[in-house]
């Protein structure tokens, strides 16, 4: 496990409403993955953004750089994903693309 992130956090990721990763009913080796990669409890971008992604709907953000918008839009997508069917899925636009830093979902 990582260790804990001591930096300096300043309102715009700590001014959550106090979910929890579990809240959103997440895939049990998701969780885990997210727990291993050293998230604690999501990020106020996350907490609004996950939910409503995890209902299918578009959604356009913007928040600060280390703000967790990578994993917000990770998270949900790795949840969609039906293992069982082997094709392509969550399939990234163009244009979101061109905009994320050189960074893997892979948690």
């Amino acid at each position: 496990m990582p260790p804990s992130d001591t930096r300096y956090k300043t309102e715009d990721v700590t001014a959550t409403k106090g979910n929890e990763f579990e809240d959103y009913f997440l895939k049990r080796e998701l969780i885990m993955g997210i727990y291993e990669k050293g998230f604690e409890r999501p990020s106020p971008i996350q907490e609004e953004s996950i939910p409503i992604a995890l209902t299918g709907s578009d959604i356009l953000a913007r928040a600060k750089n280390g703000t967790g918008k990578t994993a917000a839009f990770c998270i949900p997508a790795l949840e969609k994903i039906d293992q069982d069917n082997n094709v392509i899925q969550g399939a990234m636009p163009r244009d979101v693309f061109n905009t994320l830093p050189p960074f893997s979902c892979g948690l």
